[in-house]
């Protein structure tokens, strides 16, 4: 018995110690595996970051700072500090036209800019130089068109019964619009010229009227055709008063005209124009009509023009005695029209 138990010992000592050899053979094998593949993870990895330096120096190196639309830029719209922006972007990505920020500030965009989008120097415009000589003037002659709206622009153009059609103003702003009148800002030359137009207009029946531009901001400005009349210059320089005269005759028939096209209306037509009448501008209206006349209530009831048609009715002698008459009044007095 105490034999086997040595012999047994001897077997399980020699087991042990060789189960520790292979142990540690395969210990140390895998420590020199794990070890070369951390230094080889740690190459690579210092091979990745010295290429991510490179590139990033690449990328420092061609980048380009621009200026972008900090907000969103309507067509019109004047660039000030708070609009704009700068960013670095890649030199590939950028446009050749590009524009210094100083040199941004106060300029108009031409079209619809949105947020981050690069300004370049296609899409600004500056106005012109302010001249001496610029002043307001206001027009009810001119036959607009219907879907005027204030900050449009429109060549102003005269049409002779002859059928020859001549720009008389090229591509004016519409500074204000208000019931038929315009208002634009028109220099020395431009206004002699829009008055020899208006006596033109007088003189040979002729009729001013105005076109818009669809797309102002990229639209070229027209050029003016109008050849100013000699005999119209002189007629003005020996006359100054033709002007006036012209400009309300031009406006008389403007109103005539008005009329018509109102008179010509079907109740049919009518309906339909007040029944797409929102109520806010029926209000609007209303509010004015009041105003105007001292009407308290239904201006459907108004008594103004009641009397206007029982005077109409009441009297038709003194009607065709008025028609007869062939005068204006303006604000000063009243003079007979003379060609």
């Amino acid at each position: 018995m105490s034999r086997i138990r040595l012999r047994q010992k001897q077997l399980l000592l020699a087991g042990s110690v060789g189960g520790a050899i292979i142990l540690l053979v395969c210990v140390s094998i895998g420590f020199f595996y794990v070890n070369n593949l951390q230094k080889a993870h740690e190459k690579e990895k210092v091979v990745i970051q010295e290429e991510l330096k490179k590139s990033q120096k690449q990328l420092n190196e061609n980048k380009v700072t621009v200026t972008v639309a900090k907000t969103d830029l309507n067509a019109g719209d004047v660039v000030t500090e708070e609009s704009i922006e700068t960013v670095s972007i890649l030199a590939s990505a950028v446009p050749t036209d590009l524009v210094d920020t100083e040199l941004l500030i106060g300029k108009f965009v031409k079209i619809d800019v949105q947020k981050n989008t690069v300004i370049t120097q296609s899409m600004m415009y500056d106005e012109e130089v302010t001249p001496n000589d610029l002043r307001n003037q206001e027009f009810r002659l001119v036959e607009l068109p219907t879907k005027l709206l204030k900050d449009d622009f429109v060549d102003v153009r005269i049409k002779f019964p002859t059928g020859q059609d001549y720009i008389v103003l090229s591509k004016k702003k519409v500074r204000d619009l208000n019931n038929g009148t315009v208002w634009y800002q028109m220099s020395e030359k431009e206004i002699m010229m829009m008055s020899s137009a208006i006596v033109d207009a007088y003189i040979n029946d002729a009729f001013i009227y105005s076109l818009s531009y669809v797309e102002p901001y990229m639209q070229e400005k027209a050029i003016v055709t109008y050849p100013s009349n000699l005999k119209v210059l002189d007629l003005i320089a020996s006359n100054p008063n033709i002007i006036e005269i012209a400009k309300t005759e031009m406006e008389k028939r403007a109103r005539e005209k008005l009329e018509l096209d109102l008179k010509s209306m079907t109740d049919d037509e009518r309906q339909r124009y007040l029944s797409g009448m929102t109520s806010e501008q029926a209000s609007k209206e209303n509010a004015y009509a009041e105003s105007q006349n001292g009407i308290q209530g239904d201006t459907t009831n108004n008594a103004l023009i009641d009397n206007q048609n029982n005077a109409t009715v009441s009297n038709p002698n003194q009607q065709q005695q008025s028609n007869a008459n062939d005068k204006f009044t303006d604000s000063v007095d009243t003079v007979p029209i003379t060609k």
